[in-house]
């Protein structure tokens, strides 16, 4: 809690190799959440594997299964391509308006306003892979 409010210059600067912090306290948060339909994620997980055989990130095409074996079987992540927040109460999702995003794609996506689409997260890939590859 000390640290809040200081700068990054000023974090950075600390060369204590062992920094310590208290974590771990129990918070009570109430707090509004939109409902999901796991059925049209079944669904939509369903439709990939028997159109392509795998579930691969459609961003940048990582598989948990081949990566982590038998632990990754059917693991990917459902993004709404429409948020749910713009639906409304009563608002409908169609499996087109899902994508299968691994997790790192999914955080990068939602990791600041506005919100990437499936094709400006791939071309942030791709802008970053040409980028390194020219390093």
């Amino acid at each position: 809690m000390e640290l809040i409010g200081d700068s990054d210059a000023e974090i950075l600067a600390f060369d204590e190799p062992e920094i310590e912090a208290s974590e771990g306290r129990i918070m009570t948060r109430v707090h509004v959440s939109r409902e999901r339909n796991s059925t049209l994620v079944k669904k939509k997980k369903a439709v990939a594997l028997r159109q392509h055989g795998c579930l691969a990130c459609e961003v940048c095409g990582f598989d948990f299964l081949q990566t982590y074996g038998e632990r990754g079987r059917e693991f990917i992540e459902c993004h709404h391509t429409l948020p749910i927040s713009s639906l409304g109460e009563h608002g409908k999702t169609n499996l087109k308006d899902l994508a299968l995003v691994c997790s790192n794609c999914h955080r990068m996506i939602h990791a600041r306003r506005p919100w990437w689409s499936i094709d400006d997260a791939k071309a942030a890939l791709i802008g970053a892979n040409g980028s390194r590859a020219q390093s």
